[in-house]
């Protein structure tokens, strides 16, 4: 059998590590959000709407992803060239993962995580071109800006729900046009995963602990 100092340092490794899982996971989502991006077929995205369904939904393989500490993309020179999927994320182009093309007109992006808000936040997005935005599945006014628009075109957003975390999702696209831009106050509302869901994954461990000892005591 196993001795009872034995049982003891087998119970606080595993309690040890169901801490540090939890941790890692509040850790590596508390200031980003998660970036994906799509290089889609030309002329084929104008609006919103055509740009999710052109990556269905978000349910095609991604071009390349990144993690998104601040929004904001493509002000380089003040010029809103387009250029590379790395000169567009500027100073979160070293997160990306996959491909980076060389130029990336024509092309979506969206970008999920988790915020957290208080009642009467403003939210701010400018863009070239449209954007779509969801909030605990609450559409904010005015929540998208649907076609192709230049840069510096602004939305202010005021978040009118109970304070708290909500998930958070945001449409971009860059249509066939010479310039873009994505610039967004959403990143600094960027929160940990909720509660409950960290927690899950700490009774989830503590779960297989018991199961453990159950199968030791069979034996």
């Amino acid at each position: 059998g196993v001795g009872k100092g034995n049982k003891k340092m087998f119970r606080k490794a595993i309690l040890g590590s169901a801490l540090a899982l939890g941790a890692t996971v509040g850790m590596a989502q508390a200031a980003t959000l998660s970036g994906e991006f799509w290089d889609v077929a030309p002329n084929t995205v104008a609006t919103v709407t055509q740009a999710i369904s052109a990556v269905n939904g978000g349910a095609d393989p991604t071009t390349a992803t990144f993690d998104s500490t601040a929004i904001n993309y493509g002000t380089s020179g003040n010029n809103w060239a387009i250029g590379s999927l790395s000169d567009f994320l500027q100073a979160d182009a070293g997160s990306i993962s996959g491909t980076d093309p060389a130029n990336i007109q024509e092309s979506v992006f969206r970008l999920s995580g988790y915020v957290a808000l208080t009642t009467n936040d403003v939210i701010t997005v400018t863009s070239d071109d449209g954007f779509r935005l969801t909030i605990g599945g609450m559409q904010l006014n005015p929540a998208t800006s649907e076609n192709l628009q230049g840069p510096g075109t602004t939305n202010n957003m005021i978040w009118t729900g109970a304070s708290g975390v909500y998930a958070a999702e945001m449409w971009f696209f860059e249509g066939n046009v010479t310039q873009v831009q994505l610039i967004s106050n959403l990143g600094s509302y960027a929160s940990v995963v909720p509660v409950p869901a960290a927690g899950l994954l700490l009774l989830t461990a503590l779960g297989g602990l018991g199961l453990a000892r159950r199968r030791r005591k069979a034996a």
